[in-house]
């Protein structure tokens, strides 16, 4: 056998040393040089040296000459191929010359098959492979993109040589070139690439860097790879941007990685992408990121991706390298890679609970020696994603180190400035109080962090501040609540560290302290209610909110709660907060000198408090005092504190107050107690009294105010010692502020007139100090100032009623009466004075002096008249109400005159329309004169504690003729302004005379007026007329209310209004009312909260929603203040509270009523009694959503719309376990809304709707919810959108349907994948269902709009493709598994079957081709079945469906089973056989052709069942179809004549069956088809079948097309000759059926026929058919025939083209028999002489042929002369003139001068050349040397030289 070899080897080798040329050698090389390699395999040394020796040889002749190709496609089979190591190394070096040498397209070409097994390959094998195929893609420009393309590079089945092409590719674009660098440090070369540079912390040897530097993420080992072991040029040169560039189109190309590959794959192409980022190469860096854009990212929560991602970060083995394996040692990436990966870890939970990598990753970002400023800043954020994500358990070990070490960061960082320093810095310090929040003990241990953080705002740029701020205030959530963890020193240490910062210049640090203060303490702490005052006042809005949040009183409900439970008080104990604040201004007054010292820009310090906090301090105690005594109290906000200490107490706080104060005042009084709070607290008062500095105007009024209640409603005891010190009070007379010498002259009041018995010495000084001030009164001298004067008015005025309050019988022994009246004469005076300040000044004064009786004086009444006059008259609004104030006072102390002072108020408040707040005083007035003393508006003025007011004596007839004008006559008024007054007088009466019998009797009565004043079209009369009815009902017993409640039922719900008269006087409409509908339709408001009160079978509630429903802004004013409604709905949310759980689902939804007042109203009961919504929602949400959802049905528009605005907010942050229960329903209801008939009732569905699809696909999504939960939401969601919302007829539902569904399959993944044969067929179905209507307009009226069904079939099409919907099944492809194929592919199949719409089939098609693609595996076991459906759908009348259909198939081929392609194909085959119909024809081809493309390897398999049909196919008369055919003959055959041999029993029988088909197409074109297979090869083992059938053929008549078989006898009998020998018989046949059919009329068809015979006649010497043709011929040359045919000018070209036929016959038929040439020659001669010269050029052109062969066949040798010289002179003659004379036509001259020559060389040396001849010769070739033509000419002359 060696022997044998060793010959075969000696004989190759002589075949390469006998290839003399490059050609040769190559030739030999195609042929010999892989068997050659093959021979290395070989088990004997010596064929194996003799191999080497070849091998030597032929790269010593080949290396030098690069032209030279090599056999590229054997070589790399036979490396695939071949077991044997030693043949596949050698074979790779050929494989490696010969991919250099070849072209581009061949490189790419050879690709595949290069890649293909890559990863099983040895390494070196490996980097030869990556090193060929690196240039190659280089030098691809642009890889193709089409979707529809096949894998490849077959990636999707062997993922592993992915895998490893990757790897090595990502090697490349991480390789860096090695800089140089001199000495002194400047560059040369390649810039340095930053971050990335193997430089980067390198130090610069002596003279240069090693070149071995290895690159950031490379090994050493993976740098000899990369550069070939320092053989790759590119390496080192400019070429290597090239390169890389190259690798990354490849990288991101989705045709040679498509999105089906494996998640390993995916992973290492997202890993080199980043790689690339980290690129000094611009283009290669921009590309990375682009195609890091257009990729869709792996999981970031597979453990896999993350901790491949920790690995490229750190490199190997997590940095740290291990002795013996430094060759493969990765180092960590470059920072500007390190960066892009820290992006993608802070998006992943699972980064963040991977334990070490996370935390190592963090600190090497943090402190790595490369780090720079950005990675600090990834790092920081990385650590907070950390803190916010990772579990409790992960991140309990790590915190304290990631603590310090962030706090080292901050250290050692903390003199760095700019801004992106300041960002790091800031990171830092977020990250640490986003860890605090997580692990709190850390930071609970150890407080000096927080110190720390607090002590940094004093010394951090501005920028870094913030972030501190932010961090701290994020740290407060780790110390609470502070009372479970902290000890007394803890607390004692924070309080410290507040107070320290409370104070500071840095407004970050104060705002921070007074958040601690107020996060971290209750409001019962008073250490934190002391920091919350010393920064009430601070400059920044922020903190000065903060702190007010701090000393916001909690709710009188949550106050009388805790009294209730007994537990300790809520509120600061008022003493110890006396106690604090006395120790804390004794520690502050010593440092006030220090203070003072520095500019303090007009700053007061009182107590070493600076003013504006100590007026905070004054109203904080205040309030604590009044609800320490009374919890239950509410007081209002009010920047008048003297007005509001007025009214604002019921008698209960006042009670309670006084008693608190009494009890606090005895205390002080004792002896033995050292602890003197009250007189503290007073104190403090007269401090602020006696500062004097810019803010004493609202110092003094606030100290005044307080000091006032205290005199008020403390024992008389205390007012009693500043009884001496009158004088003390003088100055604030004065005061510039009106409020504080009103109430200076109060408390002069007061205490003036207090212990004024006839015996004590005060008397005088009181009379001293009484004169003075009338003294001051009198003085009209600019000495005096206004506000002098006026403080002194209101001072007599209030001493004056005082002295009538406390001596009604002896006041005239204190002021002689004489002078008493002539004082009052002086105030009166004063009305008439131009200063309105004087006015209301004495208007006050004469109240308060008639409010306790008759005013002294001669004539009271004129005084009255004149006070009335006032109020009347004056355009002052305040003096107006103080006037109207004090007629009530006075009619209540003189209830004499009271009937006058009513009557004025009869006629004057109607008019004032629009000063509602007039005849509010008004109707306190008129309270105070009907009720006296039980007003309870008089209340507050019996201010001496110990001493009640002389009352008179006021009569029920007073009240009873005030009720009877207001109701019998004002309220049933036309007149809206009377309406609105009585409306407003009754509320007061029911407010303030509610014990009055007289009010009590006529209740029913004030509820008739009250409820029909509901309806009127004044807002604020609507609402006064709510109160009132409240009001009302509260005062009525049990029976009056059942009464009241149905009466108010009656008139709502049933509609029973009192009608109105319309009288001439009516007023439709008010001055500022008009445009509003006057129908009644403003009583909705209150037929709302009936309905509310109604739907919880309790009627009667609607009075306490009356008091909570209040929106106008009259009820903030001082007036609205004053009816105390506050303490009313404080008792209405009480007794609401037991209803709460039937009251707020209805409350919920009335919030979203459309109706702006019904909306207002509803909203101001739900704020009063809900005080924590979300508390309450969350408590009550089941009964609410089960409210909005039959809301959502109702009949009413209104409650339909407001439920689903109500619905929309309430979905709002819901978990899963809430809303599951109920989504189909709210789907449904909300479905329902969408088609509602409102339009707004539509719009505020759509918003629902909206909300509904983000929590569905939310709660869809594997990511938000557990994997069961997220299962349970699609169960529901899925069935209801598909079978209910798609399919809706309501388009609006139908498409939010759709987008719902669209969304939840993008975001579901593997949840899906149950529910996706319902979705992708419902999606497949909405294809078409969806489809914009005018596409089927357009389909019906294509002609009119110009369009063809072909364009427009085409763009439905494409619509279809990129519609969303078939985004959605994409998306639905990439979840499919075995588990739903089964179902899937039973419901495609179905469709594919019955789909009736174009965009329908598309889709179905489009799908098909998808799973292929992506889960081909998948898809595989149901292949079979579906490819069987489709044979039937691919007859659809559609092209483009058949089209898409198509391509479905080619793909679906790949995975059929061969058994089943066979029969597929097959039947395509007989379809194209058996169908005319050209459409359907173009089917199979198609078809084929998509197989051919998609399936290659399929294709080959059953090729002998489909070539044969793909051959005649080629042949198909149209030119589209016919084009396919050859396409895929080509691609398989590549168009050799090799393949019909190979196939040629399977074409014949195909193409014999054709020949005999009814078809006259089918037999054209199998005709056609057999001459070209009779061309290739010979047919005689099949002719004794086929001669028949096509002599059968020719049978009968002419049809179009019959040429064909005419001129397929002659070819096949031509190239057949071998089967005729010795069957002279059936070529005597074939003769006259030629002959016969040559005979025939059809003149298209008798040229071929004619032209046949002539061939066969040639081919066949036996068959001498010469005498039996020439007749037929002769006549047909004569045109003897058809003289009398009609349509002679049509008839005339075909009747040419037949001569011309003839003509050429004429020689083929010519006779080769001696004796007939003889006979025949002479008519041949002449007849043809004689047409030659008088026809046109292409008969002549036949002729002259005819005589090629005529002379050809002509035998010259025989004993018979054959011609004449007369007949050669007549054939020269002849060609002389119809010839060689011709200069029209080159071409007959031109066959005329080589007939000539042949004439010549025939007759030279016979006897036929004699002289005549050749004088004949001579003289015709003299003319032709004559011809204008050089080519003629000369050929002539040589001619004639010859002869």
């Amino acid at each position: 056998m060696a022997d044998k070899d060793l010959q075969l080897l000696d004989n190759v080798e002589l075949r390469f040393a006998l290839a003399e040329t490059d050609a040769q050698l190559e030739k030999t090389l195609a042929t010999f040089l892989c068997p050659v390699l093959l021979k290395l395999a070989s088990p004997v040394e010596a064929v194996r040296a003799k191999v080497v020796g070849i091998l030597t040889h032929i790269n010593k002749r080949i290396r030098p000459k690069p032209s030279i190709k090599l056999p590229l496609a054997p070589l790399l089979q036979q490396f695939s191929d071949n077991g044997s190591v030693l043949v596949k190394n050698f074979t790779l070096i050929y494989v490696e010359l010969g991919f250099e040498r070849v072209e581009l397209e061949e490189k790419v070409a050879s690709l595949p098959k290069l890649i293909k097994g890559i990863s099983q390959r040895p390494a070196a094998q490996q980097t030869t492979i990556v090193h060929m195929v690196l240039p190659a893609l280089a030098q691809i420009k642009q890889h193709n993109e089409d979707n529809t393309t096949s894998d490849p590079y077959e990636f999707l089945t062997h993922p592993a040589d992915a895998i490893c092409i990757l790897t090595r590719l990502q090697d490349v674009l991480l390789y860096r070139q090695p800089t140089i660098v001199t000495p002194t440090g400047h560059s040369h070369g390649t810039n340095n690439s930053g971050p990335s540079s193997p430089l980067t912390g390198a130090t610069p040897a002596a003279s240069t860097t090693p070149a071995s530097a290895t690159p950031d993420g490379m090994s050493p080992q993976s740098v000899l790879n990369t550069t070939y072991n320092g053989k790759a040029t590119w390496a080192n040169s400019s070429e290597l941007k090239n390169i890389k560039t190259g690798a990354l189109r490849f990288i991101c190309s989705t045709t040679a990685f498509p999105d089906a590959l494996p998640l390993p794959v995916q992973l290492e192409r997202f890993i080199a992408m980043i790689a690339a980022t980290g690129d000094s190469y611009y283009e290669a860096s921009s590309m990375g990121e682009d195609g890091l854009k257009r990729t869709k990212l792996p999981d970031l929560e597979d453990k896999l991706v993350v901790d491949r991602l920790f690995q490229m970060f750190q490199g190997f083995n997590r940095g740290k390298p291990v002795a013996g394996q430094e060759s493969i040692f990765r180092q960590p990436s470059s920072n500007i890679v390190k960066l892009k990966i820290m992006g993608y870890l802070s998006k992943s939970k699972t980064a963040a609970e991977s334990f070490p990598s996370a935390l190592q990753v963090s600190f090497d970002c943090l402190y790595g020696p490369k780090t720079n400023t950005k990675l600090v800043m990834a790092g920081m954020a990385f650590v907070q994603w950390m803190a916010r994500m990772s579990s409790e358990a992960t991140l309990a070990p790590i915190a304290p180190v990631l603590v310090s070490g962030l706090l080292k960061y901050t250290r050692e960082n903390e003199e760095a400035r700019g801004l992106e320093s300041d960002a790091a810095k800031g990171f830092a310090y977020v990250a640490i109080s986003l860890i605090s929040k997580r692990i709190p003990s850390i930071f609970r241990k150890d407080l000096s962090i927080v110190e720390g953080f607090f002590e940094q705002l004093a010394t951090q740029p501005p920028n870094v501040k913030t972030y501190i701020q932010e961090a701290i205030c994020t740290m407060l959530d780790a110390f609470q609540p502070l009372k479970d963890w902290a000890a007394e020193e803890d607390t004692t240490r924070i309080v410290s560290m507040i107070e320290h910062n409370m104070n500071k210049d840095e407004h970050q640090a104060r705002y921070c302290a007074v958040k601690y203060a107020t996060g971290l303490f209750d409001f019962s702490d008073i250490a934190s209610k002391y920091i919350c005052l010393m920064t009430i006042a601070d400059e920044k809005l922020e903190i000065r909110e903060e702190a007010k949040r701090g000393l916001t009183f909690p709710t009188a409900g949550t106050l009388s709660e805790n009294t209730a439970a007994g537990g300790r008080s809520i509120l600061p104990d008022f003493i110890k907060l006396v106690d604090m604040i006395n120790f804390k201004s004794k520690t502050l007054q010593n440092r006030t000198d220090e203070v003072l010292s520095k500019p303090t820009f007009g700053k007061a310090f009182i107590m070493g408090f600076p003013s504006e906090v100590f007026i905070h301090i004054l109203e904080f105690f205040r309030r604590l005092l009044i609800t320490s005594a009374d919890p239950d109290v509410i007081i209002e906000e009010s920047s008048n504190e003297y007005e509001l200490q007025q009214f604002v107490f019921t008698p209960e706080t006042r009670r309670r107050v006084k008693a608190w104060l009494k009890e606090m005042w005895d205390k002080d009084n004792q002896i033995d107690n050292d602890q003197k709070t009250l007189t503290s607290y007073i104190s403090f008062l007269e401090i602020a009294l006696n500062h004097q500095g810019p803010l004493d105007k609202n110092l003094h009024s606030t100290a005044l105010t307080c000091l006032l209640e205290l005199f008020s409603l403390a024992p008389s005891s205390l007012s009693q010692q500043y009884s001496h010190r009158l004088n003390w009070f003088k100055p604030y007379i004065g005061s510039p502020k009106v409020e504080s010498r009103q109430a200076v002259a109060h408390i002069i009041g007061i205490v003036a007139t207090d212990d004024l018995g006839e015996a004590n010495p005060q008397r005088q000084v009181f009379q001293q100090f009484f004169g003075d001030l009338l003294t001051l009164i009198k003085d009209t001298t600019k000495q005096t100032t206004t506000e002098q004067r006026h403080g002194s008015i209101l001072a007599v005025g209030y001493i004056l009623g005082r002295l009538l309050y406390r001596y009604p019988n002896a006041a005239f022994d204190i002021i002689p009466r004489s002078e008493f009246e002539e004082v009052v004469q002086l105030i009166v005076g004063d009305l008439d004075s131009k200063q309105n300040l004087f006015v209301s000044g004495a208007c006050i004064a004469l109240g308060e002096i008639g409010r306790y009786g008759v005013i002294p004086g001669p004539h009271p009444e004129k005084d009255i008249e004149k006070l009335i006059a006032t109020a009347r008259d004056t355009k002052d609004i305040k003096t107006q109400e103080y006037a109207i104030a004090s007629l009530g006072h006075i009619g209540v102390g003189n209830p004499a005159n009271a009937q006058e002072i009513l009557k004025f108020f009869y006629d004057f408040g109607p008019k004032q329309t629009k000063q509602t707040e007039v005849n509010f005083t008004i109707g306190e007035a008129i309270a105070c004169i009907g009720a006296g003393w039980q007003c309870t508006a008089m209340d507050v003025f019996a201010d001496v504690a110990d001493q009640e007011p002389t009352k008179q004596n006021i009569t029920d007839d007073v009240m009873d003729s005030i009720l009877a004008i207001i109701l019998n006559e004002m309220a049933p008024s036309p007149k809206a302004a009377t309406k609105k007054a009585a409306c407003i007088w009754l509320l007061s009466l029911v407010k303030f005379c509610s014990t009055h019998p007289s009010v009590k009797l006529q209740l029913p009565r004030l509820h008739s007026v009250f409820s029909s004043l509901l309806s009127d079209r004044d807002e604020l009369t609507q609402e006064i007329a709510s109160k009132g009815i409240g009001l009302v009902y509260e005062l009525g017993d049990q029976s009056i209310r059942s009464q009241l409640v149905g009466s108010l039922v009656g008139m709502f719900g049933e509609g029973k209004k009192a009608t109105q008269k319309i009288t001439g006087d009516t007023e439709l409409f008010d001055s500022n009312a008009l445009g509003q509908a006057p129908d009644g339709s403003s009583l909705s408001t209150y037929q709302s909260i009936l309905s509310l009160a109604s739907d919880m079978n309790q009627p009667e509630l609607v009075y306490k929603f009356m008091h909570l429903a209040s929106h106008n802004s009259m009820w903030q004013s001082r007036k609205g203040a004053a009816f105390g409604f506050s303490s009313i709905v404080s008792q209405a949310e009480a007794e609401l509270k037991p209803h709460l759980a039937t009251l707020i689902p209805r409350l919920y939804r009335y919030q979203y009523d459309p109706n702006p007042k019904v909306n207002e109203a509803m909203t101001s009961i739900w704020r009063a009694l809900v005080k924590e919504p979300k508390k309450a929602v969350q408590e009550y949400f089941d009964v609410i959503i089960r409210d909005l959802l039959e809301g959502m049905g109702a009949r009413a528009w209104r409650t339909r719309e407001s439920s689903c605005s109500a619905m929309a907010d309430l979905l709002q942050g819901r978990s899963v376990e809430e809303i599951e229960k109920y989504l189909e329903n709210i789907w449904t209801m909300s479905f329902r809304a969408l088609d509602d008939i409102k339009e707004s009732v539509r719009l505020a569905a759509f918003k629902t709707c909206r909300a509904l699809t983000l929590m569905t696909v939310k709660y869809c999504d594997p990511k938000n919810v557990t994997a069961a939960e997220g299962q349970r939401v699609l169960d529901i969601m899925v069935p209801f959108l598909v079978q209910k919302g798609l399919l809706s007829s309501a388009e609006e539902v139908s498409k939010f349907s759709l987008t719902t569904i669209l969304k939840i399959c993008k975001q579901a993944g593997p949840l899906l994948r149950s529910h996706i044969p319902l979705i992708v067929g419902a999606l497949l179905e909405g294809l078409t269902s969806m489809e914009p209507q005018m596409m089927n307009y357009l389909s019906f009226h294509t002609e009119k709009y110009q369009v063809s069904q072909e364009q427009l079939e085409s763009s439905r099409l494409n619509a279809a493709k990129l519609s969303p919907m078939m985004e959605g099944i994409e998306a639905c492809i990439e979840n499919i598994d075995d588990s739903v194929m089964n179902e899937l592919s039973v419901q495609l199949s179905t469709m594919i079957r019955k789909a009736v719409g174009l965009p329908t089939k598309a889709g179905c098609a489009h799908l098909l081709v998808s799973i292929c693609i992506k889960k081909p595996a998948v898809m595989r076991p149901y292949s079979d079945a579906i490819l069987k459906t489709l044979g039937a759908a691919l007859k659809d009348k559609s092209p483009a469906v058949r089209k898409s259909y198509a391509v479905a198939v080619g793909y679906l081929a790949r995975l059929t089973t061969d058994a089943a392609l066979v029969k597929f194909v097959e039947r395509q085959g007989e379809n194209y056989l058996s169908t005319e119909d050209e459409e359907l024809r173009s089917v199979p081809a198609i078809v084929i052709r998509e197989i051919s493309k998609n399936a290659a390897d399929k294709f080959k398999g059953v090729a002998s069942s489909i070539l044969p049909i793909v051959y005649y196919g080629s042949f198909d008369p149209n030119k589209d179809i016919n084009a396919i055919w050859k396409e895929v003959w080509e691609e398989h055959t590549n168009g050799s004549s090799s393949a019909v041999k190979l196939y040629a029993t399977e074409l014949v029988e195909v193409l014999s069956k054709q020949l005999t088909s009814a078809s006259w197409n089918a037999k054209k074109q199998s005709a056609q088809a057999l001459k070209g297979v009779s061309e290739v090869m010979d047919l005689s083992r099949d002719l004794d079948n086929l001669l028949p059938l096509i002599i059968d053929g020719l049978s009968g008549r002419t049809w179009q097309g019959k040429e064909h078989v005419v001129e397929l006898l002659a070819a096949v009998t031509a190239n057949s000759k071998d089967y005729f020998t010795g069957k002279k018989d059936k070529l005597q046949e074939i003769a006259k059926v030629l002959l016969r059919e040559s005979k025939k009329v059809n003149k298209q068809y008798r040229r071929y026929a004619i032209d046949s015979l002539g061939k066969f006649l040639d081919t066949f010497k036996e068959v001498d058919y010469y005498v039996e043709v020439k007749s037929m011929l002769f006549t047909i040359l004569e045109n003897k025939e058809d003289e009398d045919g009609e349509d002679e000018e049509m008839e005339k070209p075909l009747q040419l083209v037949v001569m011309a036929s003839a003509a050429k016959a004429l020689g083929l038929a010519w006779t080769r028999n001696p004796q007939l040439q003889a006979q025949h020659a002479p008519e041949f001669v002449e007849k043809a002489s004689s047409a030659l010269v008088r026809n046109i050029w292409n008969v002549r052109s036949g002729l002259l042929e005819s005589f090629e062969n005529f002379f050809a066949k002509l035998n010259l040798t025989g004993s018979e002369a054959v011609l004449s010289d007369a007949a050669l002179t007549v054939i020269l003659d002849s060609l002389l003139e119809g010839s060689l004379r011709d200069f029209k036509y080159v071409s007959i001259r031109n066959q005329g001068l080589q007939l000539v020559k042949n004439i010549a060389e025939k007759l030279k040396g016979t006897a036929y050349y004699t002289p005549t001849v050749k004088a004949k010769l001579h003289e015709v070739l003299q003319a032709l040397r004559k011809d204008p033509l050089p080519s003629i000419s000369e050929e002539a002359t040589l001619i004639e030289s010859s002869l």
